[in-house]
């Protein structure tokens, strides 16, 4: 049967079920419940239909050669197989020619290369979604969202099992994958300040039958430009590794960005903004690409020790308050103010008896503004226009790794996690559509 005469035989099939869902709509009118059940009808009808064009036109693809030729091998037909594939409209039973050798082997199936399916159960529109689902919510939660906005949706095996697979493309075909993503989508050329910034967050891990609290990597790499209100973040990427070794991997990940930016584009200043580990700093004294960088000790975890050590001085009082907040804003708008609140902070350590706790909390919050001070030139920064918060890569550490796996009860490995970080990172950095174009050209 040619392909017009199934056509016009589904088009004659839809156009007259649609005209006896509308008529029975245009009898009953609308309620409420009707409104639904109209609705319903129609998504059924359009799936119905959507799923036996699919597969007629599927199948009518399909080589009809008594033998082919594939990588100088020549195959010849063996025989048909049938395979399920969940489609956007339900699962669609595919028969298929099957050609092997003469001499045996595997079997090979045209129609399965041409379509993208060698090995798939989803077609690439049911698997976009429920990648893009997993990235936000578990592999259980994906089943019964899909479930409601598809005639079928995958089980959370079949999620489980395809995360795996496309976490494992997306892990071999990194640089290939990247490259696509940095040319379809680079950080806006708006901006003309390029910021890094990184930091730990705490995860749990499944290590040998126990459980173990590990650090994982989260990175931030902005472009920001002038804003009315000082600078503006105008565009971010976000990169998370799963707990290693000094963070080797994510550095790395930071140092290619980084590199790739600053050789295709110029940059007024390029910035590196992170707390005051004393590992984030020596990172960036031994890394090539990293050195030449500003670096700025983080506004809000300087504030932070500045409270601390009020409280230790004055105690929880009003006089307390009004001591940090002077000295905060001395410190963000005054130029030369670390000098002087190191001396203000040395007068009131002499004063508090070396054996209390208080004296421990003021001498450990000089220590902290003697290292980082010539990171701690906040009114200068601010003159020139740069941003003084390590505000993106917070925000990543609560939106990209605590949102998705610090959920109740989870443990994970760290391949598992690094597959759910890797897809999240894209959506989290609105970058999915070039990534997961990238992989299906990959796969």
């Amino acid at each position: 049967m040619g392909s017009s005469t199934w056509v016009d035989g589904l088009t004659r099939k839809f156009r007259q079920e649609l005209q006896e869902l509308v008529d029975s709509a245009s009898e009953r009118g609308f309620s409420p419940c009707s409104f639904r059940a109209f609705v319903g009808g129609l998504r059924s009808l359009v799936n119905s239909v959507g799923l036996e064009a699919f597969v007629r036109a599927v199948q009518a693809q399909d080589e009809t050669a008594a033998a082919i030729e594939r990588e100088d091998r020549r195959l010849r037909f063996r025989d048909a197989s049938t395979k399920e594939w969940l489609t956007p409209f339900g699962r669609a039973s595919i028969s298929r020619r099957v050609y092997a050798g003469d001499g045996g082997g595997a079997g090979h199936v045209p129609l399965d290369e041409a379509c993208g399916m060698t090995g798939q159960f989803m077609t690439s529109e049911v698997a976009e979604m429920a990648m893009f689902a997993v990235a936000l919510i578990t592999p259980r939660e994906v089943e019964q969202l899909l479930a409601k906005t598809l005639p079928e949706g995958p089980s959370t095996t079949a999620v489980q099992h395809l995360l795996e697979q496309v976490g494992g493309a997306l892990d071999a075909q990194q640089a290939e994958i990247e490259t696509t993503v940095h040319e379809a989508r680079p950080l806006s050329e708006d901006g003309d300040v390029l910021v890094a910034s990184w930091d730990g967050v705490m995860t749990a891990m499944r290590e040998d039958s126990k459980i173990a609290w590990r650090e994982a990597g989260v990175a931030a790499i902005s472009v920001y430009g002038q804003g009315d209100e000082g600078p503006d973040k105008l565009d971010t990427r976000y990169f998370a590794r799963m707990p290693e070794s000094g963070m080797v991997s994510l550095i790395a990940q930071i140092e290619d960005q980084v590199a790739a930016l600053t050789t295709t584009r110029s940059f007024r200043e390029f910035v590196v903004i992170c707390d005051g580990k004393r590992e984030i700093w020596n990172t960036v004294r031994g890394s090539r690409v990293l050195r030449s960088a500003r670096c700025i000790l983080d506004f809000y975890h300087a504030a932070e020790h500045l409270s601390e050590a009020s409280k230790a001085i004055y105690g929880d009082t009003a006089k307390a308050r009004r001591w940090f907040e002077c000295r905060r804003e001395q410190l963000q708008l005054e130029v030369g103010a670390i000098s002087k609140i190191l001396r203000s902070l040395r007068r009131a350590l002499a004063s508090l008896p070396s054996t209390c706790n208080e004296h421990g909390i003021v001498r450990k919050t000089v220590s902290y503004f003697t290292t980082h001070r010539r990171r701690m030139q906040y009114a200068e920064y601010i003159a020139r226009g740069l941003p003084i918060g390590s505000g993106p890569v917070e925000a990543a550490a609560k939106t990209v790794v605590q949102g998705r796996l610090k959920r109740s009860g989870m443990r994970w490995s760290r391949d598992g996690g690094q597959r759910v970080l890797d897809l999240r990172t894209h959506v989290k950095s609105d970058r999915w559509e070039p990534m997961w174009s990238a992989y299906l050209e990959a796969a």
